[in-house]
């Protein structure tokens, strides 16, 4: 539900939780092969690609959580992350720019992201290097133990569905222009020139009146009617 920080402020598109959609881990990200020691004997990913991202869970039980009674629910938040804005989910340097979207930027496109909500638990698991990721598989989640099973997953949506709703999204773009088509640019500089003849003969006919009430007065004046 759309939520706003007080009067006069824009919708913030956000239910301010913190939620497990089911993401799968995303192998493409250099975390995963940061396994071994750097120069400085540092390891920044000592498990490798067996690493699972804690998220708030792994806050609440870690030495930043500012109050210690919270590390009793660090359980229940294994693999939570807080839910984001929606708007400007589709804003971007430049057209071709490619967005990262999730918390570990697995979906790329407004696109996979509400299909992913749609079909998550309709569609099988994908087999190692499946040609279908993304569009007809998905694979395992990352902490299936707190995922969430009621507000996604199996919306029952169409492909044409799908994609009313990622032109809903983008539209919460700042400065947001709708994409016109040739064919609706015919279609609007038709309607435009229809309107504008309508006007213009409106206006020839408003000049045609007045000259004539001016003829008829000065006839009047001159006595000749």
């Amino acid at each position: 539900m759309p939520q706003s920080g007080g009067p006069g402020e824009e919708p913030l598109f956000t239910d301010f939780t913190a939620s497990n959609l089911g993401l799968p881990p995303n192998p493409a990200l250099p975390f995963y092969k940061e396994s071994t020691r750097d120069p400085f004997g540092y390891t920044a990913s000592p498990d490798g690609p067996k690493f699972l991202d804690p998220g708030v869970g792994g806050f609440l039980a870690g030495p930043q959580n500012p109050n210690r009674e919270w590390a009793t629910m660090a359980k229940s938040f294994l693999g939570k992350f807080k839910t984001p804005t929606l708007r400007n989910l589709d804003k971007r340097p430049r057209a071709e720019f490619v967005k990262a979207y999730m918390h570990n930027g697995y979906l790329k496109s407004l696109k996979e992201v509400v299909h992913f909500y749609n079909t998550r638990d309709v569609l099988p698991r994908c087999k190692p290097a499946d040609p279908g990721e993304k569009v007809t598989c998905w694979p395992a989640p990352e902490n299936p133990e707190t995922m969430n099973r009621k507000q996604l997953g199996d919306l029952k949506l169409s492909d044409k569905q799908e994609d009313l709703l990622v032109a809903f999204l983008k539209t919460l773009t700042d400065a947001y222009s709708p994409p016109k088509s040739s064919q609706t640019r015919r279609h609007t500089r038709s309607d435009r020139l229809t309107v504008h003849d309508f006007v213009d003969r409106r206006l020839h006919r408003a000049r045609s009146t007045r000259c004539n009430a001016r003829k008829k007065v000065r006839g009047i004046s001159s006595g000749r009617l």
